[in-house]
């Protein structure tokens, strides 16, 4: 009984040491089991019976197992954000399958920050995704991140061409040929071989589609890749399409391959899931030329108060124009079908970086177009974008005329300094949308002779060329009730940023039927006895 007697005590000394080491160092509040565990050391020492410190020890490892259990679920609960990692800025509707829903968020693995494909693994990922983006939705953007893992020396053969090597451009036109002729994929899979170990990757893609006629084929494409020490990650050899091409028309056919409603409903994904996705992320420039690839290269375009352009002039307009957006809202797409054509009509709101919304609308007109197929040596009928028109913006931000004109006297300044500083947004018609149209005088100097409405853009655009700079150092209140002020403005000179000069304009406006402010009046105020710059000639 001794010996028993020693060896709760021990056990007493020991879980004492365990329980400091979890109270001190693993989670102070678990503390109740040490008010337990002393004791039993105690008991010990001044002869406490055997039977109650067993009853002792049984209530200490009971509590010392609960302990350890709530900390097991504490270390699940902290853990647990590892295992859900959302992504924001994938799109919150979408038409396609439910399988890769995870991955339809526009962006490339490069865009989304995937390293380079260093394990067998990582480049079977990025095979299956890019070659999905492009069969499924024609994403140049994807093509051109596979292809910049392709072997300088790769290998490119299809059944069209058996035995004939293809370069990168080629393997595109065929790609998107297949695209528009599969019109549902289905029963999608990869096969995964382990041929040489892991510096080796081979994969067999098979698929089944129905094409225009509702029937199904099947499709089937193989590559293989390798490590290359020079470059410390994987690059493709060889690419084939070895499915059967007996069932894909040789001749062109009279029609697109491509159901009008099919092509329609990828311009939709594109524009509202892609280009324009709500809480989005910021585009480049290969984003919208991927877009570009469904408008034939003589298309029309008519932008409000922009000069004529041509494809790609327009393609780096709206990169430049959109860079930098991250929301978008109250996306609406539609579309009529005619006899010769198919007129589809977008419209999205924006908000810029300075916080103003403005809402866009623009009408593609689409057409059948025929594009030759090397491949096949041969021209097909696909649907095309023939003529973009982009109506004027309209600033879709307005301001309460509650209490007084701060909020408006704030915008006005804003936008007045965003002409001069060339921002990304339609700067001379959001100006213009601050003032009533029917109701507006404005002049080069108090006194000079009153203009209207449609002279201020033409008055504007060179005050805009002679600054490169604007700051606003002073606004006068005269009266806020009728949002009449006077600012000083402090320009750089766009020839000398160095060289400066103070410009004085007087606003003032009124409050509309509706309860909202807008601007009638705006005179540059000339005084002789300072250094202010005349605004009468310029």
């Amino acid at each position: 009984m001794k010996e028993m007697k020693w060896y709760l005590i021990n056990m007493a000394c020991w879980t004492r040491a365990m329980d400091l080491m979890y109270s001190l160092f693993v989670i102070p509040y678990f503390f109740i089991p040490t008010l337990v565990v002393l004791p039993v050391g105690v008991f010990s020492l001044i002869g406490v019976p055997t039977q109650i410190q067993l009853v002792m020890l049984v209530i200490i490892i009971t509590a010392e197992m609960c302990r350890l259990f709530l900390l097991f679920l504490l270390f699940l609960s902290t853990s647990a954000s590892d295992f859900f990692d959302f992504d924001w800025d994938s799109p919150y509707e979408s038409t396609e399958d439910v399988r890769y829903l995870g991955r339809d968020d526009g962006r490339t693995p490069s865009e989304r920050g995937e390293p380079h494909p260093s394990t067998q693994a990582q480049m079977n990922e990025r095979f299956k995704e890019d070659m999905l983006a492009v069969l499924q939705k024609r994403s140049r953007a994807h093509f051109d991140d596979l292809a910049r893992y392709f072997n300088p020396n790769i290998q490119i053969q299809s059944c069209f061409a058996s035995g004939k090597n293809l370069n990168a451009d080629q393997l595109y036109q065929l790609m998107i040929n297949l695209s528009a002729y599969y019109r549902v994929w289905s029963n999608v899979e990869f096969e995964n071989r382990d041929l040489a170990g892991p510096k080796y990757a081979f994969v067999i893609m098979r698929h089944n589609a129905t094409i225009h006629d509702g029937s199904q084929i099947a499709g089937k494409w193989k590559y293989e890749a390798s490590f290359k020490r020079l470059w410390n990650y994987f690059l493709i050899d060889h690419l084939t399409f070895v499915g059967s091409c007996r069932g894909i028309p040789q001749t062109a056919p009279q029609d697109p391959l491509e159901d009008p409603d099919h092509f329609v409903e990828r311009v939709r994904t594109k524009l509202v899931s892609d280009l324009f996705l709500p809480y989005g992320y910021s585009k480049k420039l290969e984003n919208f030329e991927d877009f570009g690839d469904w408008i034939t290269e003589a298309a029309q375009f008519v932008v409000c108060d922009e000069p004529k352009m041509n494809k790609k002039e327009f393609i780096k307009f709206m990169a430049d124009r959109y860079h930098g957006i991250r929301r978008y809202s109250d996306n609406v797409f539609n579309y009529t079908k005619n006899q010769q054509d198919i007129e589809i009509t977008f419209s999205t709101t924006w908000e810029a970086p300075n916080t103003t919304l403005y809402r866009d609308t623009y009408t593609f007109r689409v057409k059948k177009e025929e594009d030759y197929v090397p491949q096949l040596d041969n021209s097909f009928s696909y649907w095309r974008i023939y003529w973009v028109t982009k109506k004027c913006t309209v600033d879709r931000t307005r301001h309460p005329a509650i209490l007084d004109g701060a909020n408006n006297l704030m915008e006005v300044n804003k936008r007045f300094c965003g002409m001069i500083d060339g921002e990304n947004w339609d700067v001379f018609q959001s100006f213009l949308d601050l003032f009533d149209p029917k109701d507006t005088k404005w002049g080069a100097c108090v006194g000079a002779r009153d203009l209207g409405y449609d002279k201020i853009r033409e008055h504007m655009e060179k005050v805009a060329m002679r600054y490169a700079k604007c700051v606003v150092t002073q606004v006068n209140i005269r009266n806020l009730i009728r949002a009449e002020f006077a600012t000083t403005f402090t320009m750089s000179r766009a020839t000398d940023i160095q060289e400066q000069e103070e410009v004085d304009v007087g606003f003032s406006g009124f409050k509309d039927k509706d309860g909202y402010w807008r601007m009638n009046r705006m005179y540059f105020l000339c005084d002789e006895t300072t250094q202010k710059r005349k605004f009468i000639e310029l």
